[in-house]
């Protein structure tokens, strides 16, 4: 019997990996941070055994939002959804937020 064919390599999002970085550095929970000279609340959430993410951002005393999700169904290749706005303005935020 022949071998069956091999599984072509699943292709690497580098903006979703680049996510998963640094979804990794917000700390699950409650988080108050600092980011462009601004106090913001910084939520992470896992569901499924981490296989699905969410980080949540809310500027206290103003009305910016950054919110997104990360899911690793563990077939090796993250998807990063930004919710309604630009990926570059959720990376950009989880980039640079500083906690207080």
């Amino acid at each position: 019997m022949p071998d069956p064919a091999p599984r072509p390599e699943p292709e690497v999002d580098q903006e979703a990996t680049e996510a998963a970085r640094l979804f990794a550095r917000v700390p699950l929970g409650h988080s108050t941070v600092r980011y462009a000279g601004r106090t913001w609340s910084l939520t992470r959430s896992e569901q499924v055994g981490g296989r699905s993410q969410k980080v949540w951002a809310e500027e206290r005393g103003g009305t910016a939002v950054v919110s997104a999700n990360l899911y690793s169904p563990g077939d090796g290749v993250d998807r990063f959804r930004p919710c309604e706005m630009p990926a570059a303005v959720v990376l950009d935020f989880l980039a640079g937020w500083e906690p207080t």
